[in-house]
């Protein structure tokens, strides 16, 4: 399931940025990286139980945004991603279902952004069967008094 979140991400950002200069990493960057790029990084996971098999997961992701640096207006073009990324990473699609990105926000630190968003999953997992008592005698009755 995690793989699939980081695809639906990875989907996401290549429907909308310029495929003919802007480019996505997501394993590693690379040492000479080609800006402008997208830098996609899980940040962690977690799991939380939930009542009876399920499990609720949370993926939190880090969308770096590495601006064109011959541009004279990058902090207004790392601004302007931001917002663009506030709006289309909102729901992503996982398993054909859409997935609500939540907690996002943006730092932009030594002319990158950072964008954060984390996207909650509810997870079900097969327990073992246990058998329940399949029949109780009981036998008994008033008592005169």
């Amino acid at each position: 399931m995690m793989d699939e979140v980081r695809k639906a991400i990875l989907r996401k950002i290549n429907s909308f940025r310029d495929r003919s200069t802007t480019k996505i990493y997501s394993e590693e960057i690379e040492q000479d990286f080609q800006e402008p790029c997208f830098y996609v990084r899980e940040l962690r996971s977690n799991q939380e139980k939930e009542l009876g098999g399920r499990y609720k997961r949370g993926h939190f992701y880090n969308i770096h945004y590495f601006p064109n640096p011959n541009s004279e207006t990058k902090n207004s073009d790392l601004r302007k991603m931001a917002e663009t990324l506030y709006d289309q990473m909102e729901y992503i699609e996982v398993s054909g279902r859409p997935l609500m990105g939540l907690d996002m926000n943006h730092r932009i630190v030594d002319g990158v952004l950072h964008f954060f968003v984390k996207y909650p999953i509810f997870v079900y997992k097969e327990t073992d069967f246990i058998p329940t008592m399949e029949n109780l005698e009981h036998e008994g009755g008033l008592k005169d008094g």
